[in-house]
Formats: C-alpha cells, structure tokens, sequence
C-alpha cells in the first residue's frame, strides 16, 4: 500500500505526500509513476518483498533530486538513508554504510560521481551481487535487497560500469516560470503566509528555473516583511530583499556577478584557473554556477578560457557597479 500520509514542511524545501504532488518534472514523474505501478503489480502477483530498482538523478543542483528520493521512499514505505558521496573515502566506509541497511531500504548518495573509481567498483559489485567480501579471506555477507538513488549534476563522471547497474535513469531539468510561480504559491500558502501577485512573479523570474533558490529568495523577503511589521509580502519587500542580498536581474548574487566582471575587465578569454584565483574559489566551485551563464547565454567556454558573449554584456550593464 502506498504510503500518501499527511507529513510536517521543513524549511529547506517543500515537501510532498506522494508523486501526485509533486511540481514539475513532468517526464521524471512520469517515469516514475509508472516504475511504481509496475513494483506494486509485481509485488502483489509474486508475493515477494522486493526492493525498488536501483535509479539514478542527474540534473542540475536545487531541482528536486532529493526530494524526489524522499517522495520515493514514502511511496514504497521505506526508509531513506541519505549520504554525500564525498564523505565516503574507501570502500571499507562504503561497506560499512552498506551492512546498515534494513530489507526493503533506499540508499541515497548525492553527488554520486564524487565516488572514488575503487569504491564505484565495491558499490556496483554489491549491486550486481548483493554480496560484500570483507578481509583477506574473501569471506562474503549477503546484504539485504535495497535500492540504491544515485544523485548527480554529471552523470559522465560515473565510470560506464556504475552507470550501467542503474535500472532507472531520470534526468531532471529546470523550471519554468509557470511551475516556479506555482511552487512559490504553494510554499506560501502552505506556511501561512500572504503573499502579493507581483512578488510571486517576481521570485518566480529571479530564481532562474530552480527551486532551491527560489525558496531561499521567499524566506529572506518574508524576514524583510516581517521587519517592516508587514503580515504581507509586497513586491517592494522582494525589491528591497534583493537589494540588500545583492540579486541582479537574472538571480544571480554578488559572486556570480564579480565573475562576469572579471571576464569583462580582461576583454577576451580567461582560463578557469585565473578566475578561480581573482574569485579565491575551487575550481569546481565556480564550474557549477557559471553552467547557468552558458544555459543562459552570457559566457562561451573554449579552449582558450571563458568569454562574455554579447548578452552577457548586455546583461552588466544592468547591474550597478
């Protein structure tokens, strides 16, 4: 039996009953509505306790992989157990994590393809096998059936063998506008706050397709507010949020921006490892948000480093220096 019980709102994200519920994300929905059909017929012709195949989320940071995961496991009945990946150094650890999973339990490791290549290859011989072989003896120990959730913005930094075990692949995408001012509607009438028309339109335009930021953006207008003793939010309580977080037109924050005046200031290509020196930021960090400039068109990526592209410089003379 599904499980489509009342649950309690957090604060970091919206949180549903069931995939009825969800927002957005219409294929992956789709997809996994009917994984779920398909796992609840085989369990009532066979009788036996499966676990849910193994699948895995790629798709930009903020979207949904994780509440997605969530929603799965209230569905089946089953407890998640959620770990990032990069906390999993060696494939003791892994092993580890493994011997604590229940019959019928959900695995979810974000940002999967941070595995190390050696623990990838223990991680799918346990899915292939359901075996672990601890020690020099080789001794193995059955694990229970589980169904292990990969999360990843880059499913091609898996090695081929790890994406293959994957039964299901959902690909998550951005929002629309449409979608974004519903979950923004919802979010707030779901905490009882009162919320004007134009604030929506404006948090939906400025949250540039994922949801993460767009809750993050509804909470900081409702604490400017909630400041003002105001029991509403108006839009020029977002305009003055945005203000004091620094949010350009797109969404984009005092970061994001300092990194497309940098490519302007050098009039020409800039290698990543001299914007990440001027930014004082990993490299890895700033490949993942300057993937929303190439998505929106203000910076091209070649060989010789990033550029601006004529919007992206008409995007600057938007924002006041």
């Amino acid at each position: 039996m599904k499980a489509n019980s009342m649950i309690q709102d957090e604060d970091t994200q919206p949180i549903v009953a069931s995939l009825s519920h969800v927002i957005g994300q219409s294929r992956a929905v789709t997809v996994l509505q009917t994984a779920l059909d398909a796992y609840f017929n085989d369990r009532q012709k066979t009788g036996i306790e499966a676990a849910f195949p193994h699948l895995l989320m790629c798709g930009p940071g903020g979207v949904g992989k994780t509440l997605l995961s969530e929603t799965i496991a209230r569905e089946v009945c089953a407890k998640c157990h959620t770990e990032l990946a990069q906390n999993i150094g060696n494939p003791g650890q892994m092993q580890g994590l493994l011997m604590m999973l229940e019959p019928g339990d959900i695995l979810l490791l974000d940002e999967i393809h941070e595995l190390t290549s050696t623990v990838q290859v223990c991680l799918y011989r346990a899915l292939e096998e359901r075996k672990l072989f601890l020690g020099g003896n080789r001794k193995a120990i059955t694990l229970p059936p589980f169904c292990l959730i990969g999360a990843t913005t880059d499913e091609y930094l898996l090695t081929p063998s790890m994406r293959d075990r994957f039964k299901i692949l959902l690909r998550l995408t951005h929002y629309s506008d449409d979608e974004m001012t519903l979950l923004i509607s919802q979010r707030a009438k779901r905490l009882g706050w009162q919320l004007h028309e134009k604030s929506i339109g404006e948090l939906a335009r400025r949250s540039r397709g994922v949801p993460r930021l767009a809750v993050r953006m509804l909470d900081a207008a409702k604490r400017v507010a909630s400041s003002e003793s105001s029991d509403v939010i108006e839009a020029e309580h977002v305009h003055r949020m945005l203000e004091i977080e620094g949010v350009d037109e797109l969404g984009f924050d005092l970061t994001e921006q300092r990194y497309l005046h940098l490519l302007r200031e050098h009039q020409g290509p800039v290698r990543l490892n001299v914007i990440a020196t001027h930014l004082g930021l990993p490299k890895q960090t700033i490949e993942m948000f300057e993937r929303d400039f190439i998505r929106l068109g203000l910076i091209n990526k070649s060989e010789k480093g990033r550029a601006l592209t004529a919007v992206g410089v008409e995007h600057l003379k938007t924002i006041q220096e």
